[in-house]
């Protein structure tokens, strides 16, 4: 089966890994951070132990209290959303675009306010949201714009990188994103002074112990194992039954889960990715191309807009159906997996009614009901994108005969 994300890691990684499980050369490290800044575009580059650390330590370097109000879109991962919450933020929730996914600038027009400490604009799918609308209502309200590029390393808005265009921003370099070094994250920022604030409050961290870098390295090495498309059959139950755990732990508090340093190993390891970037990205890019083009025909089917201005990377590909059911949408999934595809749901909630219970954001509720992601990963051959489209065309036609 196809997986829906992955990153090829390579034999040439975990070997580096490897070797340098029982170093601490902190030069790697900053290595990667130097290269990171030359490719983002930016002065400053933080790494640190995961994504949600990065937000994390920003956060607290712009020196937000608890009650503060933080917008953030409905539609994403809860991750953020349990975070903010940890932190004793009061969360704005914003509506979404249905063609873009990103946040909704009429609806941000609306809510955001002299109140508005911080705006986090996610950039949904590696689509870019639109940033300069953003950056001049964030302006008008004095608050800070942090960018959450986790899903999108390499693409651009108005011939930025993403990340490099808001006050700061972060990315993921966890399972399944663009770049991955299993566990880690990163912190760019133009701004020397909250450079500076975002390291000495990293400094206060655990460092990674030999324990907790053989745990990475063994998560590596199943990462190159399992996740191969010959595999990954074997395992699909399993990560199904983790994606539902995973989402009932986000019910607790998380707030110390993450507060350790990168490693030496994951920098050497992710060196590498980044050299191979731009490569997998210029193939999602042509199987998002591909089925985008043969998909444009499918009744009732909503592709995801771009706008002229922005470069997107598609880490996967989102498409949601006007004239089907929740159920049906379940439905084209399991016909998808019987096809050899893993096509999921990307986010099955909306955020403000899984945390708080409340409804009243009509684009997100109607998109967790009927999005689907599709993969675009270097795995993805055209055989597995002709199978993909032909699989949707027949189920959605025969939905059709039925109604």
């Amino acid at each position: 089966m196809i997986p829906s994300v992955i990153v090829p890691i390579t034999h040439e990684e975990i070997l580096n890994a490897l070797k340098d499980l029982l170093h601490n050369n902190n030069s790697k490290i900053k290595e990667f951070e130097e290269e990171f800044s030359s490719y983002i575009g930016c002065d400053h580059s933080i790494a640190t132990y995961r994504g949600i650390t990065a937000l994390y330590v920003l956060l607290k370097s712009y020196g937000l209290k608890r009650g503060d109000e933080v917008i953030m879109p409905a539609y994403t991962c809860e991750t953020v959303a349990r975070l903010l919450i940890d932190m004793g933020f009061k969360i704005n929730f914003v509506d979404v675009d249905k063609e873009t996914y990103n946040i909704s600038i009429e609806d941000l027009q609306s809510k955001a306010s002299r109140k508005t400490k911080a705006i986090i604009a996610i950039h949904m799918f590696g689509n870019p949201c639109e940033m300069k609308e953003i950056m001049e209502i964030a302006e008008d309200c004095d608050a800070v714009v942090i960018e959450d590029a986790a899903q999108s390393i390499g693409a651009e808005y108005r011939g930025k990188k993403i990340g490099s265009i808001g006050d700061a921003g972060f990315f993921s370099l966890g399972e399944g994103k663009p770049l991955t070094t299993i566990n880690g994250g990163v912190i760019v920022t133009n701004d020397k002074g909250t450079a500076e604030k975002c390291r000495r409050i990293i400094e206060h961290f655990n460092a990674c112990g030999f324990h907790e870098k053989s745990i990475v390295l063994l998560k590596m090495m199943t990462y190159y194992i399992l996740k191969n498309p010959l595999h990954y059959d074997l395992i699909y139950k399993l990560i199904q039954l983790r994606r539902v755990e995973r989402r009932n732990k986000l019910k607790i508090c998380t707030l110390n889960n993450f507060k350790f340093k990168w490693t030496d190993m994951q920098a050497s390891v992710g060196l590498i990715q980044l050299s191979n970037l731009e490569r997998f990205n210029d193939a999602r890019m042509r199987n998002a191309a591909f089925l985008m083009e043969n998909l444009k025909h499918v009744e009732g089917i909503h592709l995801p807009k771009v706008a002229k201005h922005s470069k997107p990377i598609f880490l996967r590909l989102p498409v949601w159906f006007e004239h089907i059911t929740e159920g049906q949408r379940d439905e084209l999934i399991e016909k998808l997996r019987k096809a050899g595809i893993d096509a999921p749901v990307a986010y099955p909630n909306s955020l403000p009614a899984f945390f708080f219970g409340v409804d009243g954001f009509p684009n997100t509720e109607e998109l967790v009901k009927k999005t689907i992601t599709l993969p675009t990963h270097p795995f993805v051959r055209e055989s597995d994108l002709e199978r993909t489209v032909f699989t949707i065309e027949q189920f959605v036609e025969g939905v059709g005969k039925c109604a």
